[in-house]
């Protein structure tokens, strides 16, 4: 509206030429955020647009901004505790009848027999000018000195070491699961790096009890299994299987640890678990009786992305259950980890 126009009308109409003047730009954007301030839904921004001086403007903005901040820090707090993604542990007793018999791996403390072992080992000795004997009936600290050598020469050259080991036949006087006569053909057998050769009753394995395994209900008894077990502690090889002590350091705070060095070590876990028996292990001392109890605990964790849990079975693990004897073992957690660590060397 130009100034000509505006003259004309105010000499019709009672008003003054600048009352119809627009307001300068400046104010009109001022007029716009009051009334957005005055008509607004958030607590604090109606207060300080309808503040008559600037202590009330101060005191409602302060307020605004710190109230706003507090609510960002919780909001904030919200979000990130939600893709933490917690969980709640939820545990529950469940009675299971019948109930699936563990596996029981047994093995010597003593990897090796002396008989079978002896003559190969100071053959070795002697060719590489380690000893100079051919007495087989005495074996000193010395002579031991050099068994991890030889063990080590007999794998590079890719020669087994079986026969060194106790077979189960050797061992096994009695074996009788609820009532009924088991035998070695219940047993599946295994090298482990500690103990030499090992055996599992009860493995889920194809070749045995037509891929079943056993239960606790069988027989119409609960689940027992007794074994009469030869250890042939004349046959360990000296220094080898008493934690590799020399008599002279020997303290008595070491006692109990040799005594059990002549002993069966065992193992009760699940059927599809694979035994690692020289982590996890029971040693029990001749010429006693002992009463093995169990129980099963299953614990389930919720898939990605609440954890990163996974029961995939992955090449090398599965590399890794090829080698024993048939036997159809899981996922577990320990021996992925086992599997991970001989990669990466």
């Amino acid at each position: 509206m130009t100034d000509s126009t505006i003259k004309q009308i105010a000499t019709v109409f009672p008003i003054t030429a600048e009352a119809l003047k627009p307001e300068p730009k400046l104010q009109g954007n001022r007029f716009i955020v009051r009334d957005f301030g005055l008509n607004a839904s958030t607590h604090g921004i109606p207060g300080i647009a309808r503040s008559r001086n600037i202590y009330n403007r101060v005191f409602w903005t302060i307020s605004f901004i710190s109230y706003t901040g507090i609510m960002l820090y919780f909001v904030i707090e919200a979000i990130l505790a939600y893709f933490q993604y917690p969980t709640q542990t939820l545990v529950t007793i469940t009675e299971e009848w019948p109930l699936a018999f563990p596996a029981v791996t047994i093995c010597n403390y003593s990897p090796f027999r002396y008989d079978q072992f002896i003559g190969p080992y100071l053959n070795y000795t002697n060719t590489f000018n380690l000893t100079n004997t051919t007495d087989t009936s005495t074996f000193s600290a010395e002579q031991a000195l050099y068994i991890n050598d030889f063990l080590q020469y007999k794998l590079n050259r890719n020669e087994s070491l079986e026969a060194f080991f106790y077979p189960l036949s050797s061992m096994l006087i009695k074996c009788v699961y609820n009532g009924a006569n088991c035998s070695v053909t219940d047993f599946i057998q295994f090298t482990n790096p500690v103990y030499g050769l090992c055996y599992t009753f009860n493995s889920q394995a194809s070749h045995i009890n037509n891929g079943q395994i056993y239960y606790n209900n069988e027989n119409g008894d609960s689940g027992k299994l007794d074994l009469d077990l030869y250890i042939h502690s004349h046959q360990y090889v000296p220094y080898l299987s008493d934690g590799k002590k020399n008599d002279s350091i020997r303290s008595k705070f070491s006692i109990f640890f040799i005594r059990l060095s002549v002993s069966i070590v065992t193992m009760v876990h699940d059927n599809t678990q694979l035994p690692l028996i020289d982590r996890v292990e029971t040693r029990l001392a001749p010429g006693q009786k002992y009463k093995l109890g169990y129980s099963k605990k299953t614990t389930v964790f919720l898939p990605a992305p609440y954890t990163i849990c996974s029961n995939i079975v992955t090449p090398g693990m599965q590399a890794m259950f090829d080698q024993f004897s048939g036997a159809t073992y899981a996922y577990g957690q320990e021996i992925c980890f086992e599997v991970a660590i001989q990669t990466y060397t």
